[in-house]
């Protein structure tokens, strides 16, 4: 792994105002969009949530979760497992008017905790092409000129 696409992931990951947080429940897979509070010191991605949700039993059940972020070309996703903190210092830094509207219970509620993934493998995706370039790439691919459109960098990083 080299230094640039670790940079690479972190600097990507926080451009996202949303993620969808997928969990296991039982053998089925569920996923719920969730807002992303990026911790490059901490090496984690966090959320705020409540503790008496079905994300939390979920996790405490099998912590193994996967993140998907999408936006205008950019594309993330993450595999990690989390753990959830009752830590009132983070929950603190966290908080903001965002976290309010939702848990409307404020910030000093105990049942508010921070979900906190521990990411081990990403794989980015970064469209650099313009429309006009994107159409060439796919005019030569189907003309059989190239086996596949060269418009998007990717990238797959251990973390």
């Amino acid at each position: 792994m080299s230094e640039n696409a670790t940079d690479k992931f972190w600097d990507m990951v926080d451009e996202f105002d949303t993620c969808m947080v997928v969990t296991r429940t039982g053998g089925a897979l569920r996923a719920r969009p969730m807002a992303p509070y990026v911790s490059e010191e901490r090496r984690e991605i966090l959320f705020l949530t409540d503790r008496d949700t079905h994300k939390v039993d979920e996790v405490e059940a099998d912590n193994h979760v996967a993140l998907t972020f999408s936006k205008h070309g950019k594309y993330v996703s993450v595999t990690g497992r989390a753990r959830v903190s009752g830590d009132r210092a983070l929950v603190d830094k966290l908080w903001g008017p965002e976290a309010e509207a939702w848990m409307p219970q404020g910030k000093d509620d105990p049942s508010v905790v921070v979900l906190a993934v521990d990411p081990d493998e990403a794989e980015l995706w970064d469209v650099k092409a313009n429309k006009v370039t994107q159409a060439y790439e796919f005019a030569k691919a189907y003309l059989g000129n190239k086996d596949r459109p060269d418009t998007t960098e990717y990238r797959k990083v251990k973390l």
